[in-house]
C-alpha cells in the first residue's frame, strides 16, 4: 500500500534499501549444477544465465585444445611441426620474421622443404591482418586510404587463388579474399567466392565453415541465413558467439530445415534454435536425439535446460522472487501466489523432461555421466526425493571423491535428504552436516538447506543457517555469492520486500517463542568438540544480547510487559536507569544519547513538566516504568489514577511511529509508513493502546481542562488511525485530504462541541498543553 504521507520506513536495518540496489538476475538465480564441471568449454558462452549470452572466460582456451586451423597446418607439415610453433606463427610473429634465419620450427620446415608457396602465403596473410577489421572514422580522414588498399588485396588473393595449384593454399587465399570482402562491405564478392569455391567442396574442413561464417552475413534469404548460421555454430567453435547473433528467431524452424540435407545438418539447426530459446526446449532436444544422438551439442543443450529449470523452480521456491530472467513488469505484477503456481507448472515440465531422459539409450549419447546426473537431479526437481537419492547412491560409486562432480552430487543429495523428511520432524541430518561444512562458503546452498528446514517446520536450525550468511568467514570473491529472500506474508512494496540478513528476517517473521527456542539452543548445548556444532554457532553465539532484546521487543509488540521486562533485564543494569517520577527528560541538541522521557514528553510538543536531570534510558527502564504506571492507575485507591493513565498513554504513544521512542517496537530508523507483517503493524501506525488509556484517563479526569486535554490526545490518536486506514495513495488521491480526515474524527468533533472555548487553544497551539496538564487538579 502506497501512502501519500511523505515518510520513509525501515522496519529492518540492513535488508531493506529505499533506493538503488534491488536484487535481480544473477543475484537471485539458484543453480546447483555448475556447467563448467562438465567441460563444454567451447559452448560456455551459452551457459544459461540471466545475463543472456556473453563472452566467457571459460570458453575456448580453457583447455589447450588444438583448433581446426592448427590441425590443418599440422597435417600440411607432415606432423613434423609442433602445435606451439604453428600457434606462434599464426598469432605472434610478423611478416619480417618469416625468413630462412627464423628459429621457428614451422618456418624452418617450410624453407627446408622449399615450400615457398606456403611461405608466400604466410607473408601475404600477415599483410592482410591490419585490414581484417572495420575501422570507423567519424571524421572520414583515412577511410578512402584503407578501402582501395583492401580492394587491391582482395584482387591479389583472388588472382593467386586462381593461379596456384596447391589445393589447400588455393582455399586459404580464397578465404582471405572472402574475409577482406566482408570488411570491405562487398557482399557480392563474398557470395561469388563462396558459392564458386567452398560450396562445391566435398572435403569440408574448418576453412569452409570460416568462409560460411561470412557468407551468412551476405545472405538475404533469412531462412537460408539461419541454416548457414546453424552449420557454422556446430562446426566452428571460435565463431559460435558471433554467429549466434545472426540466427533470426522470428523465422519458422520448418523453413530453415528445408535447406538441411542430412540428419546431422538438421540436428545442427535444432541445436542453435534450442540454444536461442529462453523458454522450454524439450521438443528440440527430442529432435536432436532423433537425428544425431551422439552429438555433444545434445548433451550441452540438456545441461542448459536443466539450468533453466533450476532457475524456474528453485529461484522462486527458495527466494520467493520470480526467476532471474523475469522482466521488471513481471516482478511487479506477479504475486507470490502466482510465482509459486508457476513453480508447480515448471515442476511438471521437469517431469516431462525426465520422461524423455528415461527414454534415451545412454549408450548412444556422448556423455553418459551427465545424463545420469541430470536424471537423478530431475527426480529431485519433481519432488521424488527418494528416487533422486537412489540414483545418487549408484552414481557415487562411479565418480572419484576428488572430482568436482562428486561435490555436485553431494549438494543435490543434501537437499534431497533434507526435503525428504516428514513435516515437523526435520533436522540437520548427520549425513548432511559434512556436506554443509565442505560448502560452508556457498551461501545459496546453505540458505537452501535452511529454507527446506523452515518449510518442514524447523525454524530454529533454519535461523542458525541463515545467520551464517552474516558470517564474514563465509564471504569470498564470488560476485553472486549471496542470498536474498522474501516471505509469503510480506506486503511491502518494491525495494522494501526482501531480506538478506537473518536478524531482519526473524525480527519480522518469527514469534517470541521461536526466538526463545533459538536462545535455548545456544545456551543449553555445549558441544565445543563437535566441528559442525562449532561452525553452526560461531556467529550466532555472539548474538545472545541482541536476541534477548529482540524477544523483549516482540513481547512489547504483544503488550506482554512482564515477559518483555524479563528479557530486557538480561541485558540491562536495572538500578542505573531507574526513572523517578520527579524527573522529566527532554532531548537537548547537545545531549548525545539522551532520550526523551516517554511518559512526560510528546514528539514536537513542549514539555508538560520542568526538567531537573537528564538520564539515558533503555528498554528495561521504560518497560518497568510503564508497568508501574499501569499498576498505580488500576488501583481503585489511587487518587491520581487519571494522571497515571495519562502517563501510560503518553508512553504507548511514544512507542508508535509518531512518537519519540519507536525503537521500543522497531529496529532501524523509520520515516515512512509501509505495511509490514509484524504483529503490531496496526498498533504502530494507529496508536490504539495510547487511545485506550487516554480514554480511561478521560473517564477518571476531575477537571474540564484536563478532560479537554485527554480528548485532544484521543483525537490525535484517532487522526493517526484514520491516516493509516484511509491513505492518500499516489494512485488514489483524496481531495482536501486534511478536511476529509478531520470530518471523520469524531473525537475532535466532540472536543469542539463539549469544550468549544478550549478547542482552538488545543488544536492550534501545543504550547497550551502545559497549562491544561497542570489544571488536572
Amino acid at each position: 500500500m502506497k501512502h501519500f504521507l511523505i515518510f520513509i520506513v525501515t522496519l529492518v536495518s540492513n535488508a531493506i534499501f529505499s533506493c538503488g540496489f534491488y536484487p535481480s538476475g544473477e543475484d537471485l538465480r539458484y543453480s546447483f549444477l555448475d556447467p563448467l564441471h562438465f567441460k563444454y568449454y567451447s559452448y560456455s558462452d551459452f551457459n544459461y544465465s540471466s545475463n543472456s549470452f556473453s563472452p566467457s572466460e571459460d570458453s575456448i582456451g580453457k583447455e589447450l585444445t588444438i583448433d581446426g586451423n592448427e590441425k590443418l597446418w599440422i597435417a600440411y607439415c607432415q606432423n613434423k611441426v609442433s602445435v606451439d610453433a604453428i600457434r606462434k606463427v599464426l598469432l605472434e610473429i610478423d611478416s619480417k620474421e618469416i625468413n630462412p634465419q627464423s628459429s621457428n620450427e614451422m618456418i624452418r620446415y617450410l624453407y627446408q622443404s622449399k615450400d615457398f608457396e606456403a611461405v608466400d602465403y604466410l607473408k601475404f596473410a600477415k599483410s592482410c591482418e591490419f585490414f581484417n577489421g572495420i575501422y570507423d572514422d567519424p571524421w572520414e580522414r583515412k577511410q578512402m586510404l584503407v578501402t582501395p588498399k583492401r580492394t587491391k588485396l582482395i584482387d591479389k588473393a583472388i588472382a593467386v587463388s586462381n593461379k596456384i595449384t596447391n589445393k589447400e593454399l588455393k582455399l586459404r587465399y580464397t578465404f582471405l579474399a572472402i574475409r577482406l570482402a566482408y570488411y570491405n562491405n562487398d557482399y557480392a564478392t563474398i557470395r561469388t567466392l563462396y558459392d564458386g569455391v567452398f560450396k562445391l567442396e566435398k572435403n569440408v574442413q574448418i576453412l569452409n565453415y570460416w568462409s560460411l561464417y561470412f557468407r551468412t552475413f551476405a545472405e538475404t534469404d533469412l531462412a537460408l541465413a539461419n541454416y548457414y548460421a546453424a552449420q557454422v555454430f556446430a562446426n566452428a567453435p571460435d565463431k559460435r558467439f558471433m554467429i549466434s547473433g545472426e540466427y533470426n528467431r522470428n523465422v519458422s524452424i520448418n523453413e530453415v530445415l528445408k535447406y538441411a540435407n542430412t540428419n546431422q545438418e538438421k540436428a545442427n539447426v535444432y541445436l542453435l534454435a534450442g540454444i536461442k530459446k529462453t523458454d522450454q526446449s524439450l521438443e528440440y532436444l527430442k529432435q536432436i536425439y532423433k537425428y544425431n544422438p551422439e552429438f555433444e551439442g545434445l548433451s550441452f543443450l540438456l545441461l542448459r535446460e536443466i539450468n533453466k529449470i533450476e532457475d524456474w523452480v528453485f529461484t522462486p521456491y527458495y527466494s520467493l522472487f520470480s526467476p532471474s530472467l523475469s522482466s521488471y513488469d513481471d516482478i511487479q505484477k506477479n504475486s507470490i501466489h502466482d510465482i509459486m503456481n508457476r513453480v508447480e507448472r515448471d515442476r511438471n515440465y521437469a517431469d516431462q523432461l525426465l520422461k524423455f531422459v528415461n527414454s534415451v539409450n545412454f549408450k548412444k549419447v556422448d556423455n553418459i555421466l551427465l545424463w545420469k546426473i541430470c536424471q537423478a537431479y530431475l527426480h529431485f526437481m519433481t519432488k521424488d526425493n527418494q528416487g533422486c537419492l537412489s540414483q545418487i547412491s549408484l552414481l557415487e560409486k562411479q565418480i572419484s571423491k576428488s572430482d568436482p562432480l562428486y561435490n555436485q552430487l553431494e549438494i543435490i543429495k543434501a537437499l534431497a535428504l533434507t526435503a525428504n523428511q516428514p513435516k515437523n520432524e526435520a533436522v540437520i541430518l548427520e549425513e548432511v552436516k559434512p556436506i554443509l561444512l565442505k560448502n560452508k562458503n556457498y551461501k545459496k546452498f546453505v540458505f537452501a538447506i535452511g529454507r527446506e528446514l523452515e518449510y518442514k517446520g524447523n525454524t530454529t536450525d533454519a535461523a542458525f543457517l541463515y545467520s551464517k550468511l552474516n558470517d564474514k568467514e563465509a564471504d569470498d570473491d564470488s560476485y553472486y555469492n549471496a542470498a536474498y529472500w522474501k516471505n509469503s506474508k510480506i506486503k511491502a512494496t518494491y525495494y522494501t520486500d526482501y531480506c538478506s540478513d537473518y536478524f531482519d528476517y526473524i525480527n519480522m517473521f518469527y514469534s517470541p517463542l521461536q526466538v526463545e527456542k533459538m536462545v535455548e539452543e545456544i545456551t543449553n548445548n555445549k558441544k565445543d568438540s563437535d566441528e559442525f556444532y562449532v561452525w553452526k554457532n560461531t556467529f550466532i553465539k555472539n548474538e545472545l544480547p541482541r536476541l534477548y532484546d529482540l524477544i523483549g521487543t516482540k513481547y512489547i509488540r504483544q503488550n506482554n510487559l512482564q515477559r518483555a521486562l524479563f528479557y530486557f533485564a538480561k541485558n540491562e543494569d536495572k538500578k542505573e536507569y531507574k526513572i523517578d517520577y520527579s524527573e522529566c527528560l527532554w532531548e537537548k541538541e547537545d545531549c548525545d544519547g539522551v532520550y526523551k522521557n516517554p511518559f512526560f514528553v510528546l514528539k514536537y510538543t513542549p514539555g508538560f513538566v520542568s526538567q531537573n536531570n537528564l538520564f539515558k534510558l533503555n528498554k528495561y527502564a521504560v518497560t518497568q516504568q510503564l508497568i508501574s504506571c499501569l499498576e498505580k492507575a488500576s488501583n481503585p485507591k489511587e487518587k491520581d489514577r487519571d494522571y497515571f493513565y495519562f502517563l501510560a498513554a503518553n508512553c504507548y504513544y511514544n512507542m508508535t511511529f509518531y512518537g519519540s521512542l519507536p525503537e521500543m517496537r522497531r529496529y532501524g530508523w523509520q520515516v515512512q509508513i509501509i505495511e509490514n507483517p509484524v504483529e503490531d503493524n496496526d498498533e504502530f501506525y494507529e496508536c490504539n493502546l495510547a487511545q485506550k488509556y487516554y480514554l480511561v484517563a478521560l473517564k477518571n479526569a476531575k477537571t474540564n481542562k484536563f478532560k479537554a486535554l485527554c480528548l485532544r490526545m484521543i483525537g490525535k490518536c484517532e487522526k493517526n488511525k484514520l491516516v493509516h486506514q484511509f491513505p492518500n495513495d499516489y494512485d488514489n488521491r483524496i481531495e482536501n485530504y486534511d478536511n476529509f480526515i478531520l470530518k471523520k474524527n469524531k473525537y475532535y468533533q466532540d472536543l469542539k462541541s463539549k469544550y468549544s472555548d478550549d478547542y482552538e487553544d488545543l488544536i492550534s497551539d501545543c504550547n497550551a498543553f502545559e497549562e491544561y496538564f497542570k489544571s488536572r487538579r
